[in-house]
């Protein structure tokens, strides 16, 4: 699992060209914030990958694209886009890569990429914690997190999301996410998705 930690850092931090105070600078199984999702898929294809999961609030749309042959690093990569966008822009982007029954697995994973962003984003400020995960009321679901908010407001998160046996019987792995997002998409994910 070593060797395959520092690949995924290693992919991570060098895809695409080193300047720390520009999220979309980074990319994401070759997406960045700020692309058209029209730019990797067709209109149908977009449309058919529609997330499962939704925030009340329907401001954003969230899209998930699981275990396509085109991805090297992640099993799947969820996307936000403005629900009213016809031109698809990424204003979040997040790799998962699941831990069925490994959840330390996951924390481990979490503190090696943190250190590793830390670097990377050495002007950012930074957060870390372990809070309940709002889609959960029962709160038995809880994350692990490392945030990194650059000057411009936007961000980069990894998370270490644990469910609940509950979420787990159905259909729920545990996972860790490395995200990118805009400012918007995470001032939203914090004051109005749930409302």
């Amino acid at each position: 699992m070593r060797i395959f930690l520092t690949i995924f850092i290693f992919i991570f931090i060098v895809q695409s060209s080193i300047k720390a105070d520009d999220i979309r600078d980074f990319q994401i199984e070759g997406m960045s914030v700020g692309d058209s999702l029209l730019s990797y898929f067709t209109e149908k294809e977009i449309k058919k990958n529609i997330s499962g999961v939704q925030y009340p609030n329907k401001e954003f749309i969230l899209y998930y694209f699981k275990n396509l042959h085109s991805f090297r690093t992640y099993e799947a990569v969820t996307v936000a886009v403005k629900s009213n966008d016809k031109n698809f822009i990424i204003h979040d982007i997040g790799g998962s890569i699941y831990f069925k029954n490994n959840f330390e697995e996951c924390l481990l994973m979490l503190k090696e990429i943190s250190f590793e962003l830390k670097k990377t984003f050495s002007n950012a400020k930074t957060g870390s914690g372990k809070v309940s995960h709002a889609m959960d009321l029962s709160g038995k679901t809880t994350q692990d997190y490392h945030v990194f908010e650059l000057e411009s407001g936007d961000n980069s998160q990894v998370v270490c999301l644990n469910y609940s046996n509950e979420f787990e019987n159905q259909g729920h792995t545990d996972e860790l996410n490395l995200t990118l997002g805009t400012r918007e998409y995470g001032e939203f994910v914090i004051n109005r998705a749930y409302n």
